[in-house]
């Protein structure tokens, strides 16, 4: 993890707007900023370079800041994937014009400067969390929207049409953001600079390679052969995994569920000659068991131990030490209001950014492109259309009920407009649908995109564009799975898969502890315009259901408490005194049923049985004849 801030003028810029922007920054980042990051900056006049990183970067082998002579290289992650020799080299070959990115594994920036000159180069997804606003002759990029809100504008301001995004899809679909005026970097986006004799920089921006240009190249290959496919796809992921070892001199951690990606990337990694420190959450007691199983068969066959452990991810002891109301504050403030509301029932987060940079792990996030995850039941009657299939998954981190109506039509608008230019590459069937999972669901909600080292394999250009050559038939029979997991680690291929949503689940409910307390007064007290994109009816009535110890739809009571505590920080003089009369309402014990007296009591009684029901019908008929 680093903060990066970069900015340059169109002309001339007055010291004091100089000094009252860097103010802002170093005033909102001294929240955030460990005091034992270092923190290096360039600049001039008319044109600066922040970036503050862990003194200490562990075992990685690509520092953040490399300077050769006039050449500085900054990098936003780790490029696993790419050939280079070092930061600078390929700094140097991107101000050459080169397309450097085009090999890594999202998510990766680099911006390269030298002298009067300078390169900023988004990945081919657009993953890497490099934001863009101006103000005035100011144009600034930041690794954070709210850092560069401070910089540029003073007060953030909530973005709605983000906002709708997000209360919808669980993300910031797109490229927008939480906030306004501030947008993310498009995939493939290059902004190139030169200053200017006279002062002030001219700027350029273009699109390069792309997330378009890997899903064309794949989608050309579905007519191969199937062996040549599966090679692909198993040399893309070969690559990924071997080039992170080239990077990371170090141990590598695993989450390895009782699921297929995961299971896949182990394989990958044992085929390699490689033991990763294995870790399952076992909230889930059926992916422990079979993550055990996996473990057990290598252990008793090839006499292979690999390091394996098995921890709660989100176990009620350490996740209620913390009330919800401040587990919510910390995780909008560490993550500027961008982590999917799922994590509100996870253990609090530190508002500070960690003191050293964490070691490097791998995830199976992206497998899905490869098994239909989000395909509609083969069976379906009547099957909606590739476009109705993905707006009901995207459009799934709410019920539509929960939604105004504005909301709704204005989301579904914005990601009708994404599967239309999916068309347009050339998709057609299901594919639609796997292209809409990975230019928003992998790019936006993804947690690896906020962590150095939380590395993807399956996000390798190579492996997504053998994912597109596949058949709608071919992922849904998990071809690419089965056959390389029986290709590279034999013993696993009979082990059945099972997933989070198998069996029982020991993870806290965002209701529980102080959580109906804590919703009824945000109900109470949060009234700006972020929380009126909700219905406050269905909200109240979800938490009552919890209040009554039943089940309801957790997306509702999460999603809500996500936008009451952003509108808290970002919609000031919209909060209300609290009053406790949500929470009274909830906590009531229902109200006994009166039993019904007189003729209205008589009738409902004739209806029950046939021959008075058939006698009703007859007369409802003559009524409505006349």
């Amino acid at each position: 993890m680093q903060v990066m801030l970069a900015w340059t003028t169109d002309g001339p810029d007055p010291e004091d707007g100089r000094v009252a922007r860097g103010t802002r920054f170093d005033r909102a980042a001294a929240e955030l900023v460990p005091e034992s990051w270092r923190r290096r900056s360039f600049g001039g006049a008319d044109w600066g370079v922040l970036v503050q990183h862990p003194t200490d970067q562990g075992a990685y082998r690509w520092p953040t800041v490399a300077v050769d002579g006039p050449v500085t290289a900054v990098s936003l992650g780790i490029p696993v994937g790419v050939d280079a020799a070092g930061p600078v080299a390929l700094a140097r070959r991107l101000l050459a014009g080169e397309d450097v990115h085009r090999e890594v594994v999202p998510p990766f920036g680099l911006l390269a400067l030298d002298r009067d000159r300078f390169a900023l180069q988004q990945d081919w997804l657009g993953m890497a969390r490099v934001f863009t606003g101006t103000a005035g002759a100011v144009t600034a990029w930041c690794t954070r929207p709210g850092l560069l809100a401070a910089f540029l504008h003073g007060t953030p301001r909530p973005d709605l049409a983000g906002w709708t995004s997000y209360l919808l899809c669980g993300h910031f679909g797109g490229d927008l953001s939480p906030l306004a005026g501030i947008r993310l970097l498009r995939p493939g986006e290059r902004v190139t600079g030169r200053r200017r004799a006279t002062g002030g920089w001219q700027l350029t921006t273009e699109l390069r390679y792309a997330t378009d240009d890997v899903v064309r190249a794949g989608h050309a290959e579905r007519d191969r052969p199937v062996a040549e496919r599966l090679d692909r796809a198993a040399d893309a992921l070969t690559r990924a995994v071997t080039s992170l070892h080239r990077l990371h001199d170090g141990e590598v951690t695993l989450g390895l569920s009782g699921g297929k990606d995961s299971r896949l990337i182990a394989a990958s990694l044992v085929a390699a000659g490689r033991t990763p420190n294995l870790v399952t959450n076992d909230d889930t007691p059926a992916e422990a068991e079979v993550a055990r199983e996996l473990v057990r068969l290598l252990r008793e066959r090839r006499g292979l131990e690999l390091p394996h452990r098995s921890v709660p991810a989100a176990a009620p002891a350490d996740v209620l030490g913390v009330g919800l109301r401040e587990r919510a504050q910390r995780l909008a403030e560490r993550h500027d209001h961008q982590f999917p509301s799922t994590y509100l029932s996870r253990p609090a987060v530190s508002t500070r950014l960690p003191e050293a940079t964490r070691p490097a792990s791998l995830t199976g996030a992206a497998g899905e492109l490869a098994v239909g995850y989000w395909y509609p039941p083969a069976g379906a009657d009547p099957a909606p259309t590739p476009e109705q299939g993905g707006l009901t998954r995207l459009l799934a981190a709410l019920p539509r009920a929960a939604a105004t109506p504005e909301a709704l039509a204005a989301e579904r608008d914005r990601v009708t407009g994404v599967l239309a230019h999916a068309r347009d590459l050339g998709l057609r069937d299901e594919h639609l649908i796997d292209h809409l999972y990975l230019v928003e669901r992998m790019r936006r909600w993804c947690t690896s995109a906020y962590t150095t080292g939380m590395v993807t394999p399956f996000l390798a250009p190579g492996f997504v564009a053998a994912t597109f050559a596949f058949g709608v038939a071919e992922k849904r029979a998990r071809l690419l799975h089965t056959a390389l997991i029986a290709r590279l680690v034999p013993e696993w291929a009979e082990v059945p898969f099972v997933s989070a949503a198998t069996g029982p689940s020991r993870a806290t409910r965002i209701w529980a502890g102080d959580g109906v307390a804590t919703v009824a007064d945000l109900l109470d007290t949060a009234h700006g315009p972020l929380t009126d994109l909700i219905r406050r009816p269905v909200v109240e009535r979800a938490l009552r259901a919890a209040a009554r110890g039943q089940e309801p739809d957790p997306r509702v009571l999460q999603q809500f408490t996500a936008l009451a505590i952003a509108s808290g920080q970002l919609e000031p003089g919209t909060t209300r005194p609290p009053t406790g009369a949500t929470y009274a309402r909830v906590t009531a014990p229902p109200r006994p049923r009166t039993p019904q007296q007189g003729r209205l009591t008589g009738l409902r009684w004739i209806r029950r049985s046939r021959l008075g029901d058939r006698l009703w019908v007859m007369a409802r008929r003559r009524v409505r004849g006349r």
